[in-house]
């Protein structure tokens, strides 16, 4: 299959080489730039543990001076790659979750106590969910800390807009809801909208798919999971599909 990879680096040049050695031709179009932000403070008081909700946060967070007396703390992370990066930064002690933020609150609530000391919780500036207000509700301090911004495209690659004009695309890969209405947004600008309702589209997770459906494509499928592995699988299932 011939797929559009549309994150950001450095997760597109990952997520196009392990589709690659799946045997898949990948193009890329980053829809999003991310701006990885100074962690320079995280408030007075003591600090129970550490929240990551994405793989930037970690990349941020590892060029904070701050970063060495944080290590000792505690983690939870909301996926299994986040996981592992936090794991590879040098944390020891991390807590993986189930891949979304709002999974991650019975994994927090399960694991801490509101009268442990402050959640710290490293994310982007813009968040698909309250995950503060939820584990306040629960009577736990929490501190969200803007470690990121995610910009988002002027435009479409001029690979992939050819690949899409051509009809030589097979499938697009969205991983956020963001990303689905950004999608649709230079889709429009390219005006090449009617090509894009032709190809398949493989989603992160129900939310992304929701947000595609202005588009109305021929053809949405969700992963199993909001993992970026499940994704993978799911490319696998629709080029099986797709064989005559």
């Amino acid at each position: 299959m011939r797929i559009l990879v549309t994150r950001p680096e450095p997760d597109a040049a990952t997520t196009g080489a392990e589709l690659a050695a799946m045997g898949h031709e990948v193009i890329c179009s980053a829809l999003m730039e991310v701006r990885l932000l100074p962690v320079l403070d995280v408030g007075p008081g003591s600090v129970q543990a550490l929240i990551f909700t994405s793989r930037n946060a970690v990349r941020s967070v590892a060029k904070s001076p701050l970063l060495p007396g944080l290590l000792e703390l505690p983690v939870f992370a909301v996926g299994p790659r986040t996981a592992q990066d936090a794991h590879d930064l040098g944390f020891h002690g991390v807590i993986e979750g189930p891949g979304t933020a709002a999974g991650l609150v019975d994994v927090i609530n399960a694991e801490a106590a509101p009268q442990g000391g402050r959640l710290i919780h490293f994310a982007g500036y813009k968040l698909a969910f309250d995950l503060e207000g939820a584990l306040r509700a629960k009577d736990y301090r929490v501190d969200t800390i803007g470690c990121y911004e995610a910009v988002r495209a002027k435009d479409l690659s001029q690979e992939a807009m050819l690949a899409l004009s051509s009809g030589h695309l097979d499938a697009v890969l969205l991983m956020s809801p963001e990303a689905s209405r950004t999608y649709i947004q230079l889709v429009e600008a390219a005006r090449l909208e009617k090509e894009a309702r032709e190809v398949s589209y493989a989603c992160i997770s129900q939310a992304t798919a929701d947000a595609l459906q202005p588009l109305n494509p021929s053809l949405i499928q969700v992963s199993l999971r909001p993992r970026s592995e499940e994704v993978l699988a799911l490319i696998n299932r629709m080029s099986e599909q797709s064989r005559p």
